[in-house]
């Protein structure tokens, strides 16, 4: 299994984007910088975006998005085989409110 590269793009700056043939090589550089704390100015894609994350494609990431290039890593666990969707967004809401001192629980029916 390889590595999972998500990238935020303005969308008010697809005009020239969607132009840009090299696009592609702008992506391949910057993810290089995306897990880089003291680095991430080199994570910019021109003026169009940033490559916010940059891990392994088992990792399963819980995150909060906002503006253009605001990504805000909240949890991460990986991949458990057999496990549905509901079941792993759940065990990353659980672990979340955990660590912010939470706990999540089902309300009574």
């Amino acid at each position: 299994m390889g590595f999972r590269t998500v990238v935020m793009l303005s969308n008010d700056m697809a005009h020239e984007w969607e132009r840009d043939a090299g696009l592609g090589r702008k992506i391949g550089l910057a993810m290089k910088y995306a897990s880089s704390p003291d680095r991430r100015d080199m994570a910019s894609i021109g003026g169009y975006g940033r490559v916010v994350e940059c891990v392994h494609a088992d990792n399963q990431t819980l995150a909060m998005l906002d503006g253009y290039t605001a990504f805000t890593h909240i949890d991460a666990q990986s991949w458990i085989r057999g496990d549905g969707d509901d079941s792993a967004v759940l065990r990353l809401l659980k672990s979340a409110a955990n660590k912010l001192g939470y706990r999540l629980v089902k309300k009574s029916v």
